[in-house]
């Protein structure tokens, strides 16, 4: 249905959620959900708390004066509903969901439908140890909670709807899936020829040991083939770090010639423009390219070729549209992949394209506000 000939609707709702650090990815999916939501009929207000307390007496002073405050704010809001944007560890210490209970009692005070968009919403099993299972049982005790005093859920996700659904354990609500979109600006300048070599980038990069080698591995496959394009590390944390020490490692395990070279943390301007300058894009997500991941949304919605690694969780409808290269998780795969569309530019520009489009399409902030907003009417209407 076109944005023509979808009903009219008037509404406002209060965007509601927590960070814990000056840059998240989490509230700059609410600022920019924002202007989408009001071109579907919903005037977005947002309350957002920045958590700085350290200790467990700071954050829980700091959390009781905020929602002891939040439910006059969402009154003088006007809103007709509510939108939580729920990322676990932000109302967690060290881990454990101690500041769940008093965010959602506070938006229940308001008397305002909720819908919930479930960024990051449990840890999963066997991992990290006792302390990675006190995470996984607390939060899963948690989330009964979550879908008990929401009105309806929203996914990034197919996997984690479908996962919803069949816990038996979990109250049924509605749930819907809208993939998280780019969190960047267009970029500023048309792209320049690179003349003094190929720029492979990759944007989001920590991922651990085994990625490393997979992908230093295919870059020295294609320095052995004669073609010595640059991998590029693109955005935080930078080179400096342990993350950054770990890519260098494996670049000198690999033997390359030419060691990644990192952007570190960029303005969002700056960072778009990074992108775009580069020949091909990588992503590396070990789950595969799925609909969850900002840097992934990013790198389609730059224009730039994408080529992804294979992994347990692609997003159907990416791989459906041929959006980006995907290829098995194998150093010698990866490298034919970027050595042929290196070598062939019509391809890189027609991959690029249908990327672009996709991200258009599916992934934007435009397409998760149509899903969202249709969830908020069905809120108000059972409210």
């Amino acid at each position: 249905m076109s944005a023509v000939d979808r009903p009219a609707r008037m509404g406002r709702v209060a965007s509601v959620g927590v960070s814990t650090a000056e840059i998240c990815g989490v509230r700059d999916h609410g600022a920019l959900l924002a202007p989408a939501l009001r071109r579907e009929g919903y005037d977005c207000s947002a309350h957002w708390l920045e958590r700085d307390g350290e200790s467990l007496r700071a954050g829980r002073a700091q959390m009781g004066e905020w929602t002891h405050r939040l439910p006059a704010e969402l009154a003088a809001a006007q809103a007709d509903a509510a939108l939580l944007h729920y990322s676990v560890f932000a109302y967690s210490f060290r881990g454990l969901p101690l500041f769940v209970h008093p965010v959602f009692a506070a938006v229940r005070r308001a008397k305002l439908p909720l819908v919930t968009i479930l960024h990051e919403f449990v840890y999963p099993w066997r991992r990290d140890g006792l302390r990675g299972t006190a995470w996984a049982v607390s939060q899963r005790a948690l989330l009964i909670d979550v879908m008990r005093l929401s009105t309806a859920l929203v996914t990034t996700t197919d996997f984690q709807a479908e996962w919803l659904s069949s816990r038996r354990w979990l109250p049924k609500r509605p749930v819907a899936v809208a993939p998280v979109f780019s969190n960047l600006p267009p970029p500023a300048a048309p792209r320049r020829a690179n003349h003094d070599g190929a720029t492979i980038g990759l944007f989001g990069y920590a991922y651990g040991s085994a990625t490393c080698s997979l992908v230093t591995g295919a870059m020295r496959m294609l320095q052995d083939r004669g073609n010595h394009a640059r991998l590029r590390l693109l955005g935080a944390p930078g080179q400096a770090s342990a993350t950054g020490r770990e890519w260098a490692a494996a670049a000198r395990a690999a033997g390359l010639s030419q060691m990644p070279s990192f952007s570190g943390t960029l303005a969002p301007q700056q960072l778009s423009d990074e992108l775009a300058a580069c020949d091909l894009l990588l992503f590396a997500d070990p789950l595969g390219p799925n609909s969850r991941k900002t840097t992934l949304a990013a790198s389609l919605a730059s224009g730039r070729p994408v080529v992804a690694v294979d992994g347990p969780r692609p997003f159907g409808g990416l791989v459906e549209a041929h959006a980006c290269e995907i290829v098995t998780p194998r150093a010698h795969d990866l490298a034919d992949a970027l050595a042929r569309l290196l070598e062939d530019e019509a391809a890189r520009e027609a991959l690029g394209a249908r990327g672009l489009g996709f991200a258009e399409q599916s992934m934007s902030a435009a397409s998760a506000a149509h899903v969202i907003a249709d969830l908020l009417d069905l809120a108000r209407d059972r409210g």
